[in-house]
Parts: C-alpha cells; structure tokens; sequence
C-alpha cells in the first residue's frame, strides 16, 4: 500500500515536472504588460559596401483572447527615436559615390505585430490570420492551422535535436549554433538556445536565439542570393 503511494506520488511529480517543461507561458513570458526593447540592423544592396538601416524598437503584450484554437496573445510593435532612416548610396555630382541619410523609410521586421496563438505546447505568430475586429481567426488561417500546413515559430521544450514545422512551409530545428554568428549578442545570453531555419522565405536563412523565462534574445536572417541581412539584439525586457 505504502509502496503503491509513493508510486503515485511520484507519477504526479513527473507529471507536474512535464507539464512544466512543455507549458509555452513556462518558457516565453507572454503576461499582459511584458514588454522587450530591441536594437535592429539592416543591410541591402552591394554586400562589401551595403545600405544600412538602424532602428530600435519596442514589443509589449497587450491583452489576452481565448477562442476556440487556444490563447492569443495580442502585442504591440513601435519604433522608438528619431524619424526612421538610412543610409543609401549615390552618385554625386562629381560622378563619385556618396551616402546620405534617406528619411521616412518604412522598414520591414522578421517578426511583425501580428497576434501570437498558444496552442498546445506550440506558439504561433499569426502572419496575416487575425481578425482584430471580430477576433477571431480568419477561414483560410483556420484551415491551415487544422491541416497543420502552418508552422509554429517555437515549440517546447527546447532541446537539442528537436524539429517542429512544416517542410514547405518553414521548418525548425534546435542545433549548435554556427560559426560565431551570435557573437553580437550580449554576454549574459551567451547560453540562449539556438534555433535555425534554412527554409525561411526564398532562399533565406533565419537564426533565432531564446532564453527561457526571458523569449526571443537575438535574431540573424541572411539572404543567399540578392543580399540583405538583418540583424536582431535584445537590449533590455
């Protein structure tokens, strides 16, 4: 009897412990209020001497909906500073090449202000799929999302080796990062846990670091054909 208890017990333990390690909220703080500052950098054009783009912004979750797919998590995206710019290439008068600071430039981000879904043990940002006005998901979302022709941006636990997505859509993979790539990030996140996608749109090539408890620390996207790279440092959360 004393023996079957304990059993028991410790069934309840692993299962708690379990639990723990695939709950999404366990690892990626998505609490109303959280919010995260991000320093980015852009290059384009010619790779030896590229246009540049520098801009810093800030991620704050904003409210929480549930529906029938499970938790969405509603953020808010706002570039902080001066006027958005960079710097391009031209001819000056005199035939040289110059660089001036072109103004107004609406620039793009790896992971735009879309909605995340927390479904299951998986987290979802919702490209192009929500509804703000009925909130909901849209049909054609729905429909990938129940085909599973739609992939999660991360699945829990992270561990070394693990795969998730979906191959033609954009499939992940935890794995050692390569080469130094995530030099630029800071010290205290020298152990954040790398992710890499080597299908992330035509051609590209997206590295991702997450710290747990913390989210996404770091982002690398290269382009291998026409160049263009960017680059993602959490500064302060």
């Amino acid at each position: 009897m004393v023996r079957t208890a304990c059993f028991l017990i410790a069934l309840c333990i692993f299962s708690v412990i379990a639990s723990a390690q695939d709950d999404p909220l366990a690892w990626f703080p998505l609490q109303v209020g959280s919010h995260w500052v991000y320093e980015h950098e852009a290059k384009s054009g010619d790779r030896n001497r590229p246009d540049v783009d520098r801009w810093t912004s800030e991620e704050t979750i904003t409210g929480w909906v549930t529906i029938p797919e499970g938790l969405v998590v509603l953020r808010a995206v706002k570039e902080l500073g001066s006027t958005p710019q960079r710097t391009v290439k031209v001819i000056k008068p005199d035939g040289q090449l110059g660089f001036v600071q072109e103004p107004n430039y609406n620039r793009g981000l790896n992971r735009p202000p879309a909605p995340y879904l927390v479904r299951e043990n998986c987290v979802y940002l919702i490209r192009g799929g929500w509804d703000s006005q009925t909130q909901q998901l849209l049909p054609q979302y729905r429909k990938y999302l129940m085909e599973a022709t739609v992939s999660p941006d991360f699945c829990f636990p992270l561990r070394m080796g693990e795969e998730w997505g979906v191959k033609f859509d954009t499939p992940w993979r935890v794995e050692p990062a390569r080469n130094n790539v995530e030099s630029f990030l800071p010290p205290e996140y020298a152990g954040a846990i790398h992710i890499v996608s080597d299908h992330f749109g035509s051609g590209g090539l997206e590295d991702v670091w997450f710290q747990k408890g913390i989210g996404v620390v770091g982002e690398h996207y290269i382009h291998s054909g026409t160049y263009e790279e960017h680059t993602t440092k959490l500064v302060s959360h």
